[in-house]
């Protein structure tokens, strides 16, 4: 039997190296590839890879931009994420860059071992241990590209008044729209939202 070639690209060393070493231990799987850096991991592909386990948090870099990159070179890859986030609006952006499972770094290594089987087989993979919340929340809507934009502009230091003159709205609709944004990501400033996304990876 032919084993599933893994790419693990995670920058904490002690973790990756553990999981490293578990997972050569399996009969069927064998670690390939390895980085630390969103850079290294650009260089270190190998067109043998068949299922890569992705930090999303890079020290250099958006690890969901990365797995895009991936999917665009090398559409026969399948991807799964490694994270501490857990809620619906993370999950819903790493799907939509192309994620094709997602594992919280807390999970047995039984877990992951599952997401990298179900996803090498053209499956997707959900960590069971998500909570009911998170679960219900996956049906319902995530951030839309423009609440992304808005939120994305007022990081990078605009006014209110100028997010709304350069998309070319109103300032009732700019603040219907980041009224929405503060709903979804449970929030009631515009202060805690640019954390809360920053920290999920939606904006920089």
């Amino acid at each position: 039997m032919s084993k599933i070639n893994v790419m693990l690209v995670e920058d904490h060393n002690v973790f990756r190296e553990g999981l490293k070493k578990l997972l050569d231990m399996e009969d069927n799987i064998a670690v390939v590839a390895e980085a630390d850096t969103y850079k290294d991991a650009l260089q270190n592909v190998r067109e043998n890879v068949d299922v890569i386990l992705l930090d999303i948090n890079l020290p250099d870099g958006d690890g969901l931009e990365l797995c895009s990159i991936f999917k665009e070179r090398y559409p026969h890859i399948k991807h799964v994420a490694l994270t501490t986030y857990d809620d619906a609006i993370f999950i819903k952006k790493a799907m939509e860059s192309g994620v094709d499972g997602f594992v919280p770094k807390h999970a047995f290594f039984d877990e992951i071992k599952s997401a990298i089987l179900m996803t090498y087989k053209g499956r997707s993979y959900l960590y069971p241990g998500l909570s009911s919340d998170t679960l219900m929340n996956l049906s319902g809507p995530g951030l839309s590209d423009s609440e992304l934009q808005i939120l994305q502009m007022l990081a990078s230091g605009k006014n209110q008044k100028e997010v709304a003159d350069e998309l070319y709205i109103s300032l009732s609709t700019f603040r219907r729209r980041i009224k929405s944004a503060f709903k979804k990501l449970k929030v009631s400033t515009v202060e805690e939202a640019l954390t809360v996304a920053i920290k999920k990876g939606l904006i920089r």
